[in-house]
């Protein structure tokens, strides 16, 4: 009697064993089974950008998203569908830090504990925006960086991006460095394709496909959605109109 509860019991876990695979593949083949991982970006409470002081330059704006679970982040060139948070927080440290919000004003500490407050159209802090077929782009946009950096040298770089029509852009970069002895400089240019959705764009040369954040900026009071500047890569660039 032993020997058939032993083989019976067998038998109904090769059964179970048998239904569960069998259930799993199904899942499988119809796309229902997700694997969960720990490096997606938290659930996102707002987009926002700020403006930097810094050397060379004497002032810049950075987009900057707050996550619901009191985290934020200095977006970087990937977008947040493609961020892995563990990798960042290792390779982009100095890009994450802590925040919360106190009537109107954002405290915003970063991650060697230094705590910055923040009030929403005040002058260093407005809202940033997700795409919407609604917010006409400029055609033509350009980011200008460099400055002095002392003993006579100086750089100067010119990043331009133009919206060609509803599908198309181009793109092109002049730049160079000039000392008391030499002088350099660069140029180049590129063309593609582009489609933006929410706070991705992809940029499309050739058969290479280019994933950014993307972000539209704010003016007026109360703010509102403003394509005179646009966040690519986390870099602003504004229109040339």
């Amino acid at each position: 009697m032993k020997v058939k509860h032993v083989v019976k019991g067998f038998l109904l876990a090769a059964i179970f064993i048998s239904l569960s695979v069998t259930s799993f593949s199904v899942q499988a083949k119809n796309g229902l089974v997700k694997h969960k991982t720990n490096y997606a970006a938290p659930a996102v409470a707002g987009w926002y950008f700020r403006a930097v002081s810094g050397y060379p330059a004497a002032i810049s704006f950075e987009p900057v998203v707050l996550f619901k679970n009191g985290e934020y982040f200095e977006v970087g060139d990937e977008p947040l569908e493609l961020l892995n948070v563990q990798a960042s927080k290792s390779s982009r440290p100095l890009a994450w830090g802590k925040w919360r919000k106190t009537g109107s004003t954002f405290y915003l500490t970063n991650n060697k504990g230094k705590t910055y407050d923040y009030q929403l159209n005040s002058g260093n802090w407005f809202p940033a925006y997700a795409y919407s077929p609604a917010i006409k782009l400029k055609q033509a946009y350009e980011k200008v960086s460099g400055g002095d950096y002392g003993n006579g040298t100086n750089a100067l770089v010119i990043k331009k991006l133009t919206f060609v029509d509803a599908t198309h852009f181009t793109e092109g970069a002049n730049g160079g460095i000039t000392t008391a002895s030499a002088k350099a400089w660069k140029k180049t240019s590129n063309a593609g394709t582009y489609r933006i959705y929410g706070n991705t764009i992809e940029l499309t040369y050739g058969n290479k496909v280019v994933k950014k954040s993307f972000a539209i900026g704010a003016e007026g009071s109360p703010a509102h959605p403003s394509s005179s500047i646009i966040f690519i890569g986390g870099d602003a660039f504004t229109d040339t109109e």
